[in-house]
């Protein structure tokens, strides 16, 4: 009889083939390899080129490799509606193969810290009532160096109250219940933000919990990430919070109008600038004192 895991860890990985993007890779996985707790399984579903994860594979005999078909061409010109289906399509194979009755998410050039899968997991083992846990963040710059800490709201009274503001959910640092996943949904590709609008439907389903503690090395892309998605991302975000003041029963308060007006001001700002607001908004404005970045 194979042994099941307590959890699988679920990663996604777009291999371009650039020698930057897998040496990100290799120390991502490389963090979840070398964790202080031993009863996991990577789940790794990879799209683009095959030979390096094929190869990184083999470091473990914890990492069960798929793959999928995607064209392999530059990612920053893949239309948005394409790139969203090609993220949920791997989220939601990495789900769909996942043994574990814990689901550890784990981006590819994120670094988790040594204890994070033994903290995550005794936090769920000591809160039965608690769906989902994710924590604070160490904040790295592309070369590694620690540039922040990203704090977070804590309990789920919080948490859902703020959903109508932005994402109060850590998406690289989170476990879950597999079956709580699950029965949201899973990943839908005509939503967006797409982690924002699972966890919208988790939130429906069972109760949230950030730990103060960072578990997870979270990497700051140059010029913003998706920045150049801006405006479709905070038109579906608008409408995730709509759907999370529906489905959780949320009444809509000047705060939360503040915070979006503030949002939507941001758009006309240069990347660099844009970025240094929202994370100031979210971290002064909306958590308060506990934010260091």
């Amino acid at each position: 009889m194979v042994k099941v895991p307590q959890i699988s860890v679920m990663l996604p990985f777009y291999d371009d083939g650039t020698s930057e993007v897998r040496k990100k890779f290799s120390e991502a996985i490389g963090s979840i390899l070398h964790q202080t707790f031993e009863d996991f399984e990577v789940v790794l579903v990879v799209s683009g080129k095959k030979d390096f994860a094929e190869k990184q594979a083999r470091r473990s005999k914890k990492i069960r490799l798929f793959f999928f078909e995607q064209e392999n061409r530059d990612y920053k010109k893949i239309p948005l509606k394409e790139k969203v289906q090609g993220i949920v399509t791997a989220w939601n194979l990495c789900l769909r193969h996942a043994r574990g009755k814990v689901a550890a998410f784990h981006a590819y050039d994120d670094i988790s810290v040594p204890n994070r899968l033994e903290t995550q997991a005794e936090f769920l083992r000591l809160h039965p009532e608690v769906g989902a846990v994710g924590s604070s963040m160490i904040m790295i710059d592309m070369a590694g160096k620690e540039i922040g800490i990203r704090k977070v709201l804590e309990v789920d009274g919080e948490i859902r109250r703020h959903m109508l503001q932005f994402n109060p959910v850590p998406s690289p640092s989170l476990a879950a219940r597999t079956s709580i996943i699950r029965k949201a949904g899973g990943f839908r590709a005509d939503e967006i933000p797409e982690d924002y609008d699972l966890y919208v439907r988790m939130a429906a389903l069972a109760k949230f919990h950030n730990l103060q503690q960072p578990l997870v090395k979270y990497r700051v892309h140059a010029g913003g990430g998706v920045s150049i998605y801006r405006v479709p991302l905070y038109l579906g975000s608008l409408r995730v919070k709509m759907r999370a003041a529906k489905l959780l029963g949320l009444s809509v308060g000047p705060k939360d109008i503040a915070v979006n007006m503030l949002q939507f001001i941001s758009l006309f700002f240069p990347n660099s600038i844009r970025r240094t607001v929202l994370e100031k908004v979210r971290g002064k404005i909306v958590i308060g004192n506990r934010a260091s970045i």
